[in-house]
Formats: C-alpha cells, sequence, structure tokens
C-alpha cells in the first residue's frame, strides 16, 4: 500500500512537470524528436493522396494492453488517429492513462514540399517510433504494403 501511495504522490507531482507537445510546430522543435527526409520521384498531390488514404485506412485505431502480475493488474489504453494540415500528415495519439493532459497530441508529423524533381518528404517523430516513419516513407514512394499496426504491440 505504501508503494502504492509513493508512486500516486510522484506521478501527482509530476503532472505539473510533463508536457507533451500540443501543435505540430512544437512537435517539430521538441527535444528527442528526430526528423528524416526522402526524395520521391512522385508530384506532391501523388504524395499526399496515397499517405493520406493508407494513413487513414491503417492509424485510426485504438488498442487495449493489459499487464498483470501478482501484485498489479493495469490495463492501457493506446488510440491513433489522423488527419491533414495543408501539406503535411498529422498521426495525432491519445491514452488517458498520460500523466499531465491526457487529450490528443500529435506523435508525427510528415511535411510534403515540391522539389524540382518530384517531392520531399520530411517526417517528424520521436526516437523509437521508427515503425511510423518506414510506413510513411514507403507509402511517398508508392508502395501500399500493409498497415505497420500490427509492429507497434
Amino acid at each position: 500500500m505504501r508503494r502504492i501511495i509513493a508512486c500516486l504522490a510522484t506521478c501527482t507531482a509530476l503532472a505539473g512537470c510533463l508536457s507533451f507537445p500540443q501543435t505540430t510546430d512544437e512537435l517539430r522543435g521538441y527535444p528527442g524528436v528526430r526528423s528524416e527526409t526522402i526524395a520521391v520521384n512522385r508530384s506532391v498531390s501523388a504524395v499526399l493522396s496515397t499517405i493520406t488514404s493508407r494513413a487513414q485506412s491503417c492509424l485510426n485505431f485504438g488498442s487495449r494492453t493489459q499487464m498483470v502480475s501478482m501484485t498489479m493488474n493495469a490495463v492501457f489504453q493506446d488510440n491513433y488517429r489522423t488527419r491533414r494540415e495543408g501539406n503535411s500528415l498529422v498521426i495525432e495519439h491519445m491514452s488517458p492513462q498520460n500523466v499531465g493532459d491526457p487529450g490528443w497530441y500529435p506523435r508525427l508529423v510528415a511535411d510534403v514540399t515540391s522539389t524540382g524533381s518530384g517531392a520531399q518528404v520530411t517526417t517528424y517523430t520521436p526516437i523509437g517510433d521508427g515503425v511510423f516513419t518506414r510506413a510513411i516513407q514507403a507509402w511517398a514512394r508508392g508502395d501500399t504494403s500493409p498497415c505497420p499496426r500490427n509492429d507497434l504491440f
């Protein structure tokens, strides 16, 4: 019981210190966010069309994970959704268990810009979310491979 009270007190104290990026601009400049850029030989509109349609069909989902031990039973819920913001694809994440603000926040931003010979896609994502980046890059190249969500868990 003391451990639980100590854990709750620590979480409450940290809630004021932790914050997630609330906007795509904050995510782009957030510490620990990695950016990767690729060039593709496709038009901006073709790239945006492919990555948006694949993301909408693959990355709007929720999942539940249950952890059971002798002293604890915890259920974690993660929800993902996608949206377009100009020439950017945004993947948002929400977990009711987040310390602080449990609302939706951007998890990945993929900016698509025009180059002389096609398009350039720059992804911004926290380290460890490479599965999203690899999917976006494959889709940008025109590969409509299977959804990566099974690789997330």
